[in-house]
């Protein structure tokens, strides 16, 4: 706790070099509720490409949230402050009035922060804000401490090229890079390009769709088994084509030191990838409050108290969670694999029988799926069962949307991960709208969630006129007459 009277919110950016965003892109912390005496709610934005028009620069903002209390615009006293690497912090005064879904900060405080900074601690970025007063008023005193960690993987891969001296443009060598666990990451792809200068260029296809960004290093590895910088290269896969990297060394000039590079005409590649796979954990580990008196009166201290018991905030420690996270994507103790048509995901069967009864049961039994090593669940798409383990391995959620909720609930249900099955409903219940009632009112009752149709037909029948006379009513009433009247039914009842 600081000296000072004040809320203290720390902020942990686990894999921190590992970061895939682009200028203008931030990093968010989780929302963190201050009181004062009403509840305002807070975020921590971070841009570690930087903001228009400073690129390479680290953007850092404090922003209140549009769902905030209290009045439209409110005078804050605080500091953003980055923590060095031996324990001290660079304070950065900020004082500001900010309305509702407004980021006051520094939009060009220092250069981009790389691996060996002063700022990294075991690649470990953290980041603190302290909020003093709000309108003159003094805040709880309260320490908030968050986390966020994002994904990362070394992959190492070496290709050999025969034939050197007589490659043409129209040749292609190729080589499928593996993760531990055998699945499939990414393709390279090696051509000769432009006839004259005969450059030598790889382009990467990734197939696993984690991959939010990619950094390889090359190198050619010479007669002395000596490694040669050939070019560092950088790749975000949500471009819209994957551009042809080039070798430092064109095939002229490889040919010309022969002896050294292409001994026996063979050229040795060798790629070293760090992979960033986008965020694997991110919430609120820890929240302490202290309340004197003269800050906040009985009742409004027994409110605060009361919602921060309600608040989302993950009781887990965080090692436990980095190590199942780790124990998630390294793979390499797992002992069986679900499989869908188009791919297979090796898992621990200690963790699935944990988290499904249903699992327990398979495994625990002399079943098909114990003895193959292989759970058919061909009935699911890939991206579902990527995140359906996500869950069992950290109990965590990515961002949804609406088709992955309903393909998660539906999984959720079958294996009777009920915690799982419960969010996706609430979600579900939460985006409900004129186009998508119909298709959550058939999901509730073919999987039996009663609160979720209890919503449901509430909410058709509170927009009857529009709905009952959509196309997706009209194919419910054909097809399911019998969920059709009872929906309408409940309106008579109600009455």
């Amino acid at each position: 706790m600081s000296e000072d009277d004040c809320a203290t919110i720390t902020w942990a950016i686990n894999n921190y070099s590992h970061y895939w965003q682009k200028i203008d892109e931030a990093v968010v912390s989780p929302v963190f509720s201050i009181y004062m005496p009403e509840e305002t709610k807070w975020k921590l934005m971070l841009f570690p490409s930087g903001v228009d028009p400073y690129p390479n620069c680290v953007a850092l903002f404090l922003h209140r949230d549009k769902d905030c209390n209290g009045a439209e615009n409110i005078k804050v006293e605080s500091s953003l402050d980055y923590l060095r690497s031996d324990g001290s912090y660079d304070d950065i005064p900020l004082n500001n009035e900010f309305r509702k879904n407004e980021r006051k900060g520094y939009d060009c405080y220092f250069y981009t922060i790389r691996k060996g900074s002063d700022y990294l601690q075991q690649d470990i970025l953290t980041l603190r804000c302290r909020l003093f007063r709000f309108n003159d008023k003094a805040v709880e005193m309260s320490n908030i401490f968050a986390r966020t960690i994002f994904g990362a993987k070394e992959v190492f891969s070496q290709l050999l090229i025969e034939n050197v001296i007589n490659l043409s443009s129209d040749q292609t060598h190729s080589i499928v890079i593996k993760s531990k666990s055998k699945d499939d990451i990414m393709e390279i792809n090696l051509v000769v390009t432009n006839e004259n200068e005969k450059n030598i260029c790889f382009g990467i296809n990734c197939i696993d769709q984690r991959v939010k960004y990619l950094a390889v290093k090359t190198f050619i590895i010479d007669s002395q088994m000596q490694k040669i910088d050939a070019g560092e290269h950088e790749y975000w896969p949500d471009s819209e084509m994957c551009p042809m990297f080039p070798l430092k060394f064109t095939k002229k000039e490889l040919i010309a030191s022969k002896r050294r590079y292409l001994p026996i005409d063979v050229l040795i590649l060798n790629f070293e990838f760090s992979i960033s796979t986008g965020i694997v954990f991110e919430g609120i580990e820890k929240r302490s409050c202290e309340y004197t008196k003269h800050l906040l009166p009985d009742k409004v201290t027994e409110s605060c108290r009361k919602s921060i018991s309600h608040e989302n905030i993950n009781d887990y420690p965080c090692a436990l969670i980095t190590d199942l996270t780790s124990l998630h994507e390294d793979q390499s103790t797992c002992d069986v694999k679900l499989k869908t048509k188009t791919n297979t995901f090796p898992v621990h069967t200690l963790i699935l029988s944990a988290r499904s009864p249903v699992f327990k049961a398979m495994f625990s039994n002399d079943m098909k799926e114990k003895t193959d090593g292989c759970v058919d669940v061909s009935d699911l798409q890939d991206e579902t069962i990527r995140r359906f383990l996500l869950f069992l391995y950290t109990d965590q959620l990515e961002d949804l949307t609406w088709d992955a909720a309903l393909h998660l609930f539906k999984a959720a249900d079958k294996y009777a991960v009920i915690a799982l099955r419960d969010q996706c409903s609430n979600f579900l219940k939460s985006k409900l709208n004129l186009e998508n009632a119909c298709e959550a009112l058939l999901l509730s009752d073919l999987h039996q969630d009663k609160n979720l149709k209890e919503s449901t037909q509430n909410f058709i029948l509170r927009n009857a006129k529009v709905i009952f006379k959509s196309e997706e009513w009209k194919i419910l009433k054909d097809n399911n007459s019998k969920l059709v009247i009872e929906t309408m039914d409940r309106n008579w009842n109600e009455e």
